[in-house]
């Protein structure tokens, strides 16, 4: 009796490790579309007028590295389906899904939008 829940975890590993090439190359992809959406931040910040004022310079840097982002964004949802469909044949409930998913945008979006945001507030005081 105790061999089938043992069963059944190395059934749910091997469907978790047979996407963990893709995920692994995937999470790489997401630290370089991360790295050149910080690089594009900053460079466009760099090159704004000081006379237009912090938020407007914030705004059109933004607005600059719009296709970076945009990049980014899909990249992590292209992953996050990825995870969510490894979950699903793990047997993972959707709550437990609907956490991860979550967690994974506010690390690669919200995160470091916000810690910028925050970086320049703190650097202009």
């Amino acid at each position: 009796m105790a061999l089938v829940p043992v069963l059944s975890l190395v059934l749910a590993l091997s469907v978790i490790g047979g996407s963990l090439g893709a995920a692994a190359a995937g999470l790489h992809d997401l630290d370089t579309l991360e790295a050149a959406w910080h690089g594009c931040v900053r460079e466009a910040y760099a090159r704004q007028r000081p006379e237009q004022g912090r938020v407007g310079a914030q705004r059109n840097t933004l607005d600059e590295c719009r296709e970076h982002e945009d990049r980014l964004v899909a990249a992590t949802m292209r992953e996050q389906v990825r995870a969510d469909e490894a979950a699903r044949r793990a047997g993972l409930p959707l709550s437990v899904r609907a956490g991860a998913w979550a967690a994974s945008v506010a690390a690669y979006v919200v995160d470091p939008v916000s810690s910028w945001l925050q970086g320049w507030r703190g650097a202009a005081r």
